[in-house]
C-alpha cells in the first residue's frame, strides 16, 4: 500500500510539471524538492521496516547512484533537459527498491525502477509517431501520403490563421517570400509566423514540440503497471 501511495504522490508532482512545461518551458526547483520532501519519509520508512539483507541495499544503492550518473551524463550531452534529468534523479532516489501494488508490474520488474520510466519513456516517443501516421491516414488520406510520408509520422497540418501553441514549422515563407519546407522542425519566431499570415497559405505541417518530460511521466505508468517494457526482449536475447 506505501508503494502504491508514493507512486500516486509522485504522479501528481509529474503531471503538474507537465503542466508547466507545456505552459511556459520552465519547471521551478520547488517542485522537485517538494516532491522530494513528501515522498522520502515514506522510503525512510520502508527502508527501516523491510527485511532486505544488507546485499540487497548495497545493489539498491548502485543502481541509485548508476541511474543518477547516468541521467547527469545524458543532460550534458543534450540527450534532453535539466528538468528531464532532475526527474529521473528523483525517482532514483525515491524508489531504491521496485515498487509493487496487488499484482503490479504485470510482466516484470526491471533491476531499477527510475531506470525502467527512462527505458519506457524512450518507447513512448516513437508510439507517438505511429499514433502521427494513422491520424493523418484518417485526416488526409491516403493521397496526401504523397510527398509527404516523413510528415505523416512528425506532424499535422494547421490552420496558419490558428497556429497552436509551442509548435515548429515543417512549412514557412522565408525572408526572401519563398515557401520553404523542411524535414527538421524549424521554431517560427513573431516575424516568421507575420510572413506566413502575410502569404495566403491557408494550412501549413507543423510538428509539436512536446517537451520529453510528458513520455517520462508516461514511461513512469507504464514502469508501475507493466514493468520494464525492454526488460523482457533483453533478457530474452541475453539468455539465447
Amino acid at each position: 500500500m506505501l508503494d502504491l501511495i508514493k507512486f500516486l504522490i509522485v504522479l501528481g508532482f509529474l503531471l503538474y510539471a507537465c503542466k508547466l512545461d507545456l505552459e511556459s518551458r520552465i519547471i521551478p526547483n520547488r517542485v522537485w524538492k517538494y516532491m522530494l520532501l513528501v515522498s522520502l519519509p515514506i522510503t525512510g520508512y520502508q527502508l527501516v521496516t523491510s527485511d532486505y539483507l544488507m546485499i540487497h541495499y548495497m545493489v539498491a544503492g548502485f543502481f541509485v547512484l548508476m541511474v543518477i550518473a547516468l541521467s547527469y551524463a545524458l543532460y550534458l550531452i543534450g540527450a534532453y533537459g535539466g528538468a528531464d534529468a532532475k526527474a529521473i534523479m528523483c525517482l532514483a532516489v525515491i524508489f531504491p527498491f521496485y515498487p509493487t501494488f496487488n499484482g503490479f508490474p504485470m510482466l516484470n520488474q526491471g533491476f531499477s525502477f527510475a531506470f525502467s520510466t527512462l527505458a519506457n519513456s524512450v518507447i513512448a516517443a516513437p508510439l507517438l509517431l505511429i499514433f502521427m501516421f494513422f491520424r493523418n491516414l484518417v485526416r488526409e488520406g491516403w493521397r496526401g501520403l504523397r510527398g509527404n510520408v516523413l510528415y505523416y509520422f512528425t506532424g499535422y497540418r494547421a490552420d496558419v490563421k490558428n497556429l497552436p501553441k509551442f509548435h515548429n514549422l515543417l512549412e514557412f515563407v522565408d525572408e526572401n517570400g519563398e515557401f520553404k519546407r523542411v524535414r527538421r522542425a524549424v521554431e517560427p519566431d513573431e516575424r516568421m509566423l507575420e510572413r506566413l499570415r502575410k502569404s495566403g497559405v491557408e494550412k501549413v505541417w507543423v510538428t509539436p514540440a512536446l517537451p520529453f518530460l510528458i513520455f517520462i511521466t508516461a514511461g513512469y505508468i507504464v514502469a508501475f503497471i507493466f514493468g520494464d517494457l525492454l526488460y523482457l526482449p533483453i533478457s530474452t536475447i541475453l539468455s539465447w
